[in-house]
């Protein structure tokens, strides 16, 4: 005769985690739809339905479920969007995350197939990887990243940065691979008179161009197309700042080290913003699972906790400090190096 097994464990984690698809389908659809743009204020979903052409009836599940995953609030019939879903799903907003949502939405949409081909006959390139060789591809990246790095990013670093003993001393900065430019105009601000450069692909240096334009830094800022990996990037600067960027420079990463030494003052300060993989590559999971997808692609560029400090300190640094900051896309580390004076 059959006993019930005795039961010391919970199928909870597993079966929330079956059902975390249907809240990313869900979060992308109604992105794709703009339905939080109409939802600042409390709406009916006959309302809603009427003026965006839809489904009365599909548009409340979905509504429900952008509900229950802590999207929208519901109270009498009414939706309207949470305080986080106005500042960061509604598209006329200075933070609008959508686009790099959707964008990372198809980037790590995967098969369990497609999981299991890979895993059996090892990674195959796709069309994402491809794009990374599209100058058009690092342009409209670099716009979209705007919104996330002021949405609270670039103002925690120019908190950090300027914290530090030697920050009034500073006359000039690189911000290397800087994008839109927005981690260092938040810098500069915190300062009278530092000039800065930044570079990145020629693609890229217009967006940067519009945003030191918009926050009205032209007399203080500079930009510079090129590939950092193979060009010169300068001298004479007493910052550097990396955020974000140096894992393209994974495989070569002690010589990219030593052109950043050289290219500073004596006395000079290097910073590196970058994820830091601990726990024998299974730590942090925001960037283990953000990660998967491009590294079945063959493009893997995740940086182990300490590879860069050691870089630094292969380099010649006199003082290399490592802390972790919290973000709002999960741990990230802060590493920052002094050359002697």
């Amino acid at each position: 005769m059959n006993e019930f097994p005795v039961m010391n464990e919970s199928l909870n984690r597993i079966y929330e985690q079956s059902l975390s698809m249907i809240s990313a389908n869900a979060l992308a659809a109604g992105v794709k739809l703009c339905v939080f743009d109409n939802l600042r204020e409390p709406v009916t979903v006959e309302s809603l339905a009427k003026k965006q052409g839809l489904n009365p009836g599909a548009t409340q599940v979905l509504l429900d479920t952008l509900t229950s995953c802590g999207h929208l609030h519901k109270k009498d019939g009414m939706y309207r969007n949470m305080p986080d879903t106005d500042s960061f799903l509604v598209s006329s907003s200075p933070t609008y995350y959508g686009e790099i949502l959707l964008r990372e939405y198809q980037r790590n949409s995967i098969s369990p197939d497609v999981i299991i081909e890979r895993v059996k006959s090892g990674p195959v390139p796709q069309s994402h990887t491809n794009d990374m060789c599209n100058e058009g591809f690092w342009e409209r990246y670099a716009r979209s990243m705007a919104n996330w790095e002021r949405a609270g990013t670039a103002q925690m670093l120019a908190s950090e940065i300027s914290g530090l003993p030697e920050f009034q001393s500073f006359k000039t900065m690189l911000d290397l691979g800087g994008g839109p430019g927005l981690m260092s105009i938040a810098i500069l601000k915190n300062h009278p008179t530092m000039t800065g450069v930044v570079f990145d692909q020629p693609s890229v240096i217009p967006v940067t161009r519009q945003f030191i334009a918009e926050y009205g830094m032209d007399n203080r800022m500079s930009t510079q197309g090129g590939n950092y990996l193979e060009e010169s990037f300068g001298s004479g600067y007493d910052l550097i700042l990396c955020s974000c960027t140096l894992n393209f420079a994974k495989y070569c990463m002690d010589t990219m080290v030593e052109r950043i030494y050289d290219a500073l003052n004596p006395g000079g300060i290097f910073v590196s913003l970058h994820d830091g993989m601990n726990e024998e590559g299974t730590y942090p999971r925001v960037h283990v699972l953000n990660m998967m997808t491009s590294a079945l692609s063959g493009f893997s560029c995740s940086l182990e906790k300490g590879f860069i400090a050691d870089a630094m300190k292969n380099a010649g640094f006199s003082s290399v400090t490592s802390k972790q900051v919290i973000m709002d896309v999960g741990p990230f580390e802060l590493d920052i190096a002094r050359k002697d004076t």
